[in-house]
């Protein structure tokens, strides 16, 4: 007679018990999901920190690049000026400089598009200027103000070109007066150049700032002072745009040293310093190096820009939006540039 043993009792999990898994299950839930939030925002906090430094760094390299080998002939003759002219955007005129001289740049063009031959000379008409438009050619009208951009402009007009049309107005023979042997008088002129790129005419005005000579955008602010011997006492100086901020700022840094201020314009010489176009009352020195500091906004900066100057329809966006914008996005980065050879 076969003999039955108990049947094993079977139980669910309680309430409890079910509630303690459900508790857990959360936490680590949440934990892990914790985990990865923050992950993502280290990867967008690296993403931005690369993004900046390399928009930043194309604009640095570039200009200490043509610094280096920018040309000051002893004859007289004003071969570099920078000037501060208006407001760009947002962007206080203060914190756009517009940097015209002559270089000899490695990315020079070298052959025109009509020719193998190679193009004589080397010396270029060289000119940085920041602007508030669409990288994509003329401006766009204010129900398309999404797509201005703070881009910054590098122009490097042909050796050919130069030689004709830009040297000119240096060497006096264009004008009849000390101010109008300036750089600017050919980059904010009309005499048309032909584009290697497209082989259409532009005013030198308006090829500056023309697509093909867009450099990097999202650089919001750019501020230049320059170290010069003043000859008339052999102290070495600083000269720099008339702002108490930044001017005060320097004081503090360099309490040492001599801080001369401009209200418009630097222009020099090989052996004259001259500001604000006072040609009589110019300096006996010269210019030797650049201390060039750029702010530039984050993707994300860039984007919240764009979004608030699209939706204000006029491509401007308020004082204090702008602020923010700079300090919750903005990453400020700096570069010494030797001029003339480093002499």
């Amino acid at each position: 007679m076969k003999k039955f043993g108990k049947r094993n009792a079977r139980r669910g999990f309680t309430l409890i018990e079910l509630l303690a898994a459900t508790a857990i299950m959360i936490v680590l839930v949440l934990f892990v999901t914790n985990i990865a939030v923050n992950m993502l925002r280290i990867y967008d906090r690296t993403v931005a920190t690369l993004a900046t430094n390399a928009d930043s760094g194309i604009l640095l390299d570039a200009m200490q690049e043509d610094l280096l080998s920018a040309s000051m002939p002893d004859d007289g003759n004003t071969w570099f000026e920078v000037r501060y002219e208006s407001d760009v955007g947002n962007i206080a005129k203060n914190s756009a400089p517009e940097l015209m001289f002559f270089a000899r740049p490695q990315d020079r063009i070298r052959r025109s598009r009509s020719s193998t031959e190679t193009l004589p000379g080397d010396l270029c008409a060289v000119s940085y200027k920041l602007a508030h438009r669409s990288p994509f050619g003329s401006r766009v009208s204010s129900s398309s103000a999404g797509n201005l951009v703070y881009g910054t402009y590098r122009a490097v007009l042909n050796a050919e070109d130069t030689f004709e049309f830009a040297l000119p107005y240096v060497i006096g023979q264009k004008g009849d007066s000390s101010s109008s042997k300036l750089p600017s008088r050919f980059w904010k002129g009309g005499d048309q150049i032909e584009d290697p790129s497209d082989q259409k005419k532009y005013s030198a005005s308006a090829w500056r700032t023309e697509m093909q000579n867009f450099l990097v955008d999202g650089i919001v602010d750019v501020s230049v002072f320059f170290w010069f011997d003043d000859f008339t006492d052999g102290e070495r100086k600083i000269a720099v745009v008339n702002n108490s901020k930044i001017v005060q700022r320097l004081r503090d840094l360099f309490p040492e040293t001599k801080v001369v201020t401009f209200e418009k314009s630097l222009a020099a010489s090989a052996g004259a310093i001259v500001l604000d176009e006072d040609f009589e009352g110019k300096t006996s020195g010269a210019l030797r190096s650049a201390d060039v500091s750029v702010t530039v906004l984050s993707p994300e900066g860039r984007e919240l820009l764009q979004a608030l100057q699209e939706q204000g329809g006029s491509g401007k966006i308020t004082a204090e939006q702008f602020e923010e914008i700079l300090l919750e996005h903005g990453a400020t980065f700096s570069r010494a540039c030797p001029m003339f050879g480093g002499k």
